[in-house]
């Protein structure tokens, strides 16, 4: 009995030196990574699912078939959606499109994380099924990380309609909103970027200050008056006072920054903004900005106090303009958004002005 044992232990000893001698081999030809060393490993342990999946790999690269590969794969990893999707895209390249979706599903049902939904979403894309297609792409979507562009590109390229994309693809999500919000910006659809900035400035994000200002300057260059007033209010801007600007985009005052121009708020004895020209500025250039909203045909008047009266700086809006001394500018308005100037333009005969200028109560009724 004493020498039975001893010869078993003995025997499992071997046995497991010899799986341990087996596994460091394997491991070696693994670690070259070329195609007849991974096949080499495969063979020494071939329930090692690293293995499988690289000589897969290694087989789609050379034209071979690797679906008994991947398929075994599957079966000793129950949960890995991996194998499963490139079993499904084998497949839709064959053309057996029933077992693709069968096998994309399955990596979905097993990974709820999103690669296993954007690649059902492509797949229906291809496939032309729009119903399937908007569900995934949803899918996606709510669980989607930082880079969602591709995914927007798509969405785009299955419909150029922006409240169908809304409605079917884009989930109530803070994040994934302010995403979409900066893709339309940066893509240039002005006509889409209403509803998403509305959207957003629901949820009343500091955070989202800076996006909102961007949406709304949007929405002005393309002319959209009343959806970038009612942005601009929806997110909490205000008409702000000459005196105090706060934001110097959207609707706010702008002051225009160059060489020889400095801008200055002070509050003593009244408020009131300050420029300063030092002689070195641009024969011609702007000086303040802001877009009005207004009511075209309407007629309005422009009101100022300055000190002193600088020669050469003038307030323009359309095709009027008034010089500082005038202290009143009448005008038509052209259209529903217009741009209210402060310029300067070097008099003929005259040097560049040099000196401080004083502006106050500057309002248009």
């Amino acid at each position: 009995m004493y020498y039975a044992l001893r010869i078993a232990l003995v025997l499992t000893l071997a046995a497991a030196s010899l799986i341990s001698f087996r596994s460091a081999r394997a491991d070696m030809e693994f670690r070259q990574r070329t195609p007849e060393a991974v096949a080499r490993a495969v063979a020494l342990e071939p329930g090692n699912t690293e293995y499988l999946n690289l000589r897969a790999l290694q087989l789609d690269y050379e034209g071979a078939d690797s679906t008994a590969l991947l398929e075994r794969a599957v079966e000793l990893n129950p949960l890995s959606s991996a194998p499963r999707i490139r079993l499904g895209l084998a497949a839709e390249t064959r053309g057996d499109f029933a077992n693709a979706e069968k096998w994309l599903l399955d990596a979905a049902r097993v990974d709820r994380q999103f690669e296993p939904r954007w690649t059902l979403a492509n797949f229906y894309f291809r496939r032309d099924d729009s119903a399937n297609f908007w569900t995934w792409m949803h899918q996606a979507l709510e669980i989607s990380y930082p880079d969602r562009s591709p995914a927007f590109d798509l969405c785009w390229r299955r419909s150029d309609d922006p409240e169908e994309i809304w409605r079917r693809a884009i989930p109530e999500q803070h994040e994934v909103i302010a995403a979409y919000l900066s893709y339309l910006l940066e893509t240039r659809r002005p006509g889409a970027v209403a509803g998403a900035a509305m959207k957003l400035a629901a949820a009343r994000d500091p955070g989202d200050r800076d996006l909102l200002i961007a949406a709304c300057d949007s929405l002005i260059g393309a002319h959209l008056s009343d959806a970038a007033w009612t942005l601009w209010l929806a997110a909490g801007f205000k008409d702000v006072s000459f005196e105090s600007p706060q934001i110097g985009r959207g609707f706010d005052w702008q002051r225009v920054e160059s060489a020889g121009v400095v801008h200055l708020e002070i509050s003593q004895p009244r408020s009131m903004h300050r420029i300063t020209l030092n002689g070195n500025q641009a024969e011609s250039c702007e000086l303040l900005r802001r877009v009005l909203r207004l009511t075209p045909g309407r007629r309005y008047t422009l009101r100022w106090q300055a000190q002193p009266e600088m020669s050469g700086i003038e307030w323009r809006v359309g095709d009027e303009h008034a010089p500082l001394k005038n202290h009143q500018l009448d005008f038509t308005a052209p259209r529903e958004l217009v741009t209210l100037t402060l310029a300067y333009q070097r008099p003929q005969g005259e040097v560049r002005a040099e000196g401080s200028l004083e502006l106050w109560e500057v309002e248009v009724r």
